[in-house]
């Protein structure tokens, strides 16, 4: 009777573990240089309805991978840079140099958040043509949009 319960469970929380898990692949960092992705997400809510104003290219959140998995992109006002690793599939970003302009408003709460995302670390996952952060306390979800077809 133990077993059976016991076994049960353990099914239980099995079935519970695998809904709570990132779909998609973990991407190797080779698979991410020379890539670049726009955010389009956060938290669940599409970023054109978080900051309520066109972000135009050149403008709006994103983030590429450069040789050496070096990181760079704009987190929400300002631009940064920073070594990447990823490690038991989650990425990281070791604090680099970045602008210092200020930001207003919901941007700033976006920008917050991304470098919250990349220095702590976040779970990556690629997914069709989403890149997938699931950080303990935020979800960035952003959209392949390399520069080169």
């Amino acid at each position: 009777m133990l077993k059976v319960w016991l076994v049960t469970i353990m099914a239980v929380l099995a079935g519970c573990s695998s809904t709570t898990q990132l779909q998609g692949k973990v991407p190797t960092e080779e698979e991410l240089v020379h890539h670049h992705y726009n955010l389009e997400w956060v938290d669940g809510k599409p970023l054109s309805e978080l900051v309520e104003m066109e972000l135009t290219p050149g403008k709006r959140p994103d983030i590429e991978f450069q040789e050496g998995f070096r990181l760079a992109g704009i987190a929400g006002c300002n631009r940064f840079m920073g070594q990447g690793s990823i490690k038991q599939a989650a990425l990281y970003m070791a604090p680099g140099p970045s602008t210092r302009m200020a930001c207003l408003g919901e941007l700033s709460q976006v920008e917050q958040t991304v470098f919250q995302v990349l220095n702590d670390g976040a779970q990556i996952r690629i997914k069709g043509n989403q890149l997938i952060l699931m950080h303990q306390d935020h979800k960035l979800i952003y959209e392949l949009a390399d520069y080169v077809q």
